[in-house]
C-alpha cells in the first residue's frame, strides 16, 4: 500500500455498520473494545463513533483494516452506499432472541455466513428452474416422536436401498460412514446438510455451537474431533428441528437432560429413538442404574455396541425415564466427558509424535486439515449453473472450494 493510498478517507454508510452491530448483537461498547483489542489506548472514541454514525466523519483504510479484522466483510462492504434490506426477518439473529447456545461473535459469523449461502443457493436454484421444496412432510409437536421415528425410519430405508443400489452410498462399516450416509438420505429430502470443521486454534475463535437448522432447509453440524456418535445424534437433532420446523442453534444436544424445553425434548426424543431402534424394549425393560449393578455399566456397553448412540446419549436416556439419579448421571457424565478428552489428547499426541519422526528420518511433513463431508445436493446445484453458464469457473472454484491447481475434471466428471 502506497503513501497516498494510506491517506485516503472514506464515509462509512451508519446504515450498514447499524446492521452489523445489531446483527451480531454488539453494543457500540462491546465493538469499542473488540477494535482495541490487545492495545493500551483506543482505536476510536463513543464521540468519533456517534459522528461516524451521524454521517459527520471519515475513516482512513487502516481504520476500515482494523473493523474488518472483526466482521470480515471485505473493507468495501462497509462503504458501500447500497442499503441493505430493511427486513430484518432475513436473519435468525433477528427472528429469534435466545438459542440453546452461548453464542460467541465467531459462531455468529460463521452461522450469518450460512444464511448468506442459504440465499445464493435460492438465487442458484432460480437460474435453473429448481424447486427445492421440501419432500417431507412438516409435523408438530402434539405428534408422538417415536410413531413419527417409524414413519422417518420407513421413508429412510426406501431411500437408502435406492442409493444402495445406484453405487452412491454403500453399508457403513464404521461410524464416518454412517453420518456420511444418513447426510446423503437427508438430502435426499432436498434439506441441505452442511458439516462444519473447525479449525481455529484459539479458543475464542472456536465455534460455541454443535448445530443448527435454519428454516426452511438448512442443517449445519460442527465435526466432532473424530467423536462421531456425538455428531450423529446432533445431526439428526437437527433434522428433527427441520421435521417440525422449529429454527435453533444448539450446544451439548446430548447432555440437555434437565430444564427440556418442548421442543428440545421432542427433537432429542425423535433422534434417540432413531438411533436405539429395536433396542428400545430392551432399555424399557433396565432396572434403576446404581452402584449395586455397577451403573449397568455392561447393558450400556451392550447397546453401544449395536447402536450408534453414544454412551452419553445412553445414561441421559436413563435420567429422563428416572432410572438413574441426577448424582450419580453428573458423575458418569463427568467421568465419560474427561474419557473422551484423555482419548482425544492421546490421539494428537500420537499424531504428533509420528510428525516428529518422520522429520528425524528426513520424510516430508504435510500439515492436512481435515476435510468436511460435502454437500451433495449443494454441488449438484453449482454444477447445473456452471453447465448452463450462470457462473463461471472462478465461481465454481469458490463454491466447491477447488484449488487452483487442481484440475475440474477431477471434481465435475
Amino acid at each position: 500500500m502506497d503513501e497516498e493510498e494510506k491517506n485516503m478517507s472514506f464515509k462509512i454508510n451508519p446504515k450498514r455498520l447499524r446492521y452489523i452491530l445489531d446483527l451480531y448483537r454488539l453494543s457500540e461498547g462491546e465493538f469499542l473494545e473488540k477494535l482495541k483489542g490487545e492495545r493500551k489506548t483506543n482505536v476510536l472514541s463513543s464521540e468519533e463513533l456517534k459522528q461516524i454514525f451521524q454521517g459527520k466523519m471519515e475513516v482512513n483504510i487502516s481504520l476500515l483494516e482494523k473493523i474488518d479484522k472483526i466482521f470480515e466483510k471485505g473493507i468495501t462492504w462497509y462503504i458501500s452506499q447500497r442499503d441493505l434490506p430493511e427486513n430484518k426477518n432475513i436473519s435468525i439473529f433477528f427472528r429469534k432472541e435466545n438459542f440453546n447456545s452461548e453464542l460467541n461473535l465467531e459462531s455468529r459469523k460463521i452461522i450469518s455466513n450460512y444464511e448468506e449461502l442459504k440465499f445464493r443457493i435460492q438465487t442458484l436454484c432460480r437460474y435453473i428452474n429448481l424447486d427445492l421444496e421440501k419432500k417431507v412432510r412438516e409435523y408438530s409437536l402434539s405428534e408422538n416422536p417415536k410413531d413419527v421415528v417409524n414413519e422417518i425410519i420407513n421413508k429412510f430405508s426406501e431411500v437408502e436401498n435406492d442409493l444402495i443400489n445406484k453405487k452412491i452410498i454403500n453399508k457403513p462399516k464404521n461410524e464416518r460412514d454412517y453420518l456420511k450416509n444418513i447426510i446423503r438420505i437427508i438430502e435426499e429430502f432436498n434439506i441441505f446438510v452442511f458439516e462444519f470443521v473447525d479449525n481455529k486454534k484459539l479458543d475464542y475463535k472456536k465455534a460455541s455451537f454443535d448445530g443448527f437448522f435454519i428454516a426452511p432447509n438448512i442443517i449445519v453440524i460442527r465435526r466432532q474431533q473424530e467423536y462421531f456418535r456425538r455428531e450423529i445424534f446432533t445431526l439428526l437433532h437437527e433434522f428433527a428441528h427441520c421435521l417440525i420446523n422449529n429454527e435453533e442453534i444448539d450446544e451439548n444436544v446430548t447432555e440437555y437432560a434437565i430444564n427440556l424445553t418442548k421442543v428440545e425434548r421432542w427433537c432429542s426424543s425423535f433422534s434417540f429413538n432413531f438411533l436405539i431402534g429395536k433396542y428400545n424394549s430392551y432399555i424399557e425393560k433396565l432396572e434403576k442404574a446404581k452402584n449395586e449393578n455397577n451403573y449397568l455399566k455392561d447393558e450400556v456397553d451392550y447397546i453401544y455396541k449395536n447402536t450408534y448412540l453414544s454412551n452419553l446419549a445412553i445414561y441421559t436416556n436413563l435420567l429422563l425415564k428416572n432410572k438413574i439419579s441426577f448424582e450419580d448421571y453428573t458423575n458418569i457424565k463427568n467421568n465419560i466427558e474427561i474419557n473422551v478428552a484423555n482419548k482425544l489428547q492421546r490421539k494428537r499426541e500420537e499424531l504428533e509424535f509420528e510428525k516428529e519422526r518422520k522429520k528425524e528420518i528426513g520424510e516430508k511433513v504435510f500439515a492436512q486439515l481435515p476435510k468436511p463431508i460435502e454437500s451433495n445436493l449443494f454441488k449438484q446445484i453449482i454444477l447445473l449453473n456452471y453447465f448452463d453458464r450462470h457462473i463461471n469457473e472462478i465461481d465454481l472454484r469458490d463454491y466447491l472450494k477447488i484449488k487452483p491447481r487442481q484440475r475440474l475434471e477431477e471434481v465435475i466428471y
